[in-house]
């Protein structure tokens, strides 16, 4: 069969390439790459099929979907820092609907009410389970919050030094570092307990005993799972004149108190587990919560409550902290964009659940986590690192090294939880679980027996 091409197009490709190198004002098509190096560039054509029709190329992609394993094919343990909580269905045909789908910035409050509604739910919601009134509506994910709220500290306590817990997720680490590296800021890493998990106390009081420090930095759970005393931390930070800053997982507020409760000054966290799916890395969102004293110093925006000019009660963006406002120097923040449909999603998916629902997935998600630790806790071999309270996720050491254990559970439909040697090369036979309340108990029986199997199979 050969292709037939409309019959109102003159189908010449050398003439139509000519044409369009004409009306660029180039001679060739090597021409619009001459600025590339010529060692670095491909010097035959590229490995590529022909062309397919629009309904033949997505039958391709959706072949080739299916053979991606994730998260609804396979059973899932994985977690550090992301997780596959449940996302009741109206979030999704709710925020999907055009009008949220194409918002950008509310620049003109008149027309943007609804929007504008929208990021101050999120503001007031994100205060409350945060439990610090300030809250920006939005930065990009929860590593970068995390680095924001640190150059906050620095520029409250105009000091260019930050203590942070070496039980802090690598991730975010190394977003700290990157964001505060061209700002001169120094980090002081602060080791943790080899027992608990948990970061120590005594090193971090030694830390902040010059009183140079504008903050020391918690994570909590943090990078082993484990929970951070987050009242003592407070204190001691308060002792020497350094703010307290906690980045949380927010769901961990529904059976604990908040970080605001416990003392801390500036409060960040990732949202994902509040209505946003794991998506190959994002879109996610950070959320950035302090007292009202530092208010002035939160990043990105800011809706508030003002009167338009009838009189009548308003919302606009009242704080813009971001280099495209501001002098590039004097910016409280270079990032540029918020996540306001992710913010969006948090929104219906905190009003979906309400205060019983909230409390209930977090319940759930913990009891869960605990019988199945005791569960695995159980075989021969298998043990915690640490005896630190958790909260949905656990370190634990195998009796054999962790990747063929995984590579056997991947064969059985599951992703038994995150090696932990890609943290530390040196640790082997360690691996990162998380559960969450859409595990059943079949799930946690069919977890524990297959591990049994993969432990044996690797001796």
């Amino acid at each position: 069969m050969t292709l037939q091409v409309h019959p109102g197009y003159d189908f010449q490709p050398e003439a139509d390439r000519r044409a369009m190198l004409d009306a660029i004002g180039v001679a060739t098509v090597d021409d619009l790459f001459s600025a590339i190096p010529s060692a670095i560039r491909l010097k035959r054509p590229l490995n590529l099929p022909g062309p397919l029709s629009e309904w033949a190329l997505e039958r391709e992609f959706r072949a080739r979907a299916d053979r991606n394993a994730t998260t609804r094919t396979h059973l899932s343990f994985l977690g550090g820092g992301a997780y596959d909580h449940y996302i009741p269905s109206a979030v999704d045909a709710i925020a999907t609907r055009g009008e949220f789908l194409t918002a950008y910035t509310p620049y003109q409050p008149e027309m943007s009410q609804g929007l504008l509604q929208v990021l101050h739910d999120f503001q007031l919601l994100m205060g409350r389970v945060l439990g610090l009134p300030a809250v920006n509506c939005s930065v990009y994910d929860g590593a970068t919050a995390m680095a924001e709220m640190a150059w906050m500290a620095c520029v409250i306590r105009s000091r260019r030094r930050i203590a942070v817990a070496a039980t802090v997720l690598p991730d975010y680490r190394a977003v700290l570092a990157t964001y505060l590296a061209g700002r001169g800021v120094d980090i002081i890493d602060v080791p943790a307990d080899s027992a608990t998990g948990m970061i120590d106390l005594t090193a971090l009081n030694a830390a902040l005993a010059p009183g140079d420090c504008a903050a020391i930095i918690v994570q909590s759970p943090n990078r082993f799972g484990v929970l951070e005393a987050l009242g003592a931390i407070c204190q001691t930070a308060h002792a020497h004149d350094a703010l307290a800053n906690v980045s949380v997982n927010p769901l961990l507020s529904g059976i604990a108190r908040t970080p605001g409760a416990a003392g801390a000054d500036i409060v960040c966290a990732e949202a994902q587990p509040l209505g946003i799916p794991l998506n190959a890395g994002g879109p996610y969102l950070g959320a950035v919560a302090t007292r009202a004293e530092y208010r002035g110093f939160l990043p990105g925006r800011i809706v508030g409550e003002v009167s338009d000019l009838k009189g009548e009660p308003a919302l606009a963006l009242v704080h813009e902290e971001r280099e495209q406002h501001v002098s590039r120097d004097r910016a409280t923040s270079h990032i540029c964009s918020n996540q306001a449909l992710m913010a969006l999603r948090v929104v219906l998916h905190l009003s979906l659940l309400g205060e019983q629902g909230f409390e209930r997935v977090a319940s759930l998600a913990a009891t869960k986590a605990h019988a199945y630790l005791d569960r695995v806790c159980a075989l021969p071999g298998v043990q915690r690192v640490h005896t630190g309270p958790f909260f949905n996720e656990c370190l634990i050491r195998l009796p054999v090294p962790a990747a063929p254990v995984l590579s056997h559970l991947q064969s059985e439909g599951i992703f038994g939880g995150i090696d932990w040697q890609r943290f530390d090369p040196a640790v082997r036979d360690c691996l990162l679980v998380a559960v969450t309340e859409q595990h059943s108990a079949a799930d946690l029986d069919r977890g524990a027996a297959a591990l049994t199997r993969a432990i044996q199979a690797a001796r």
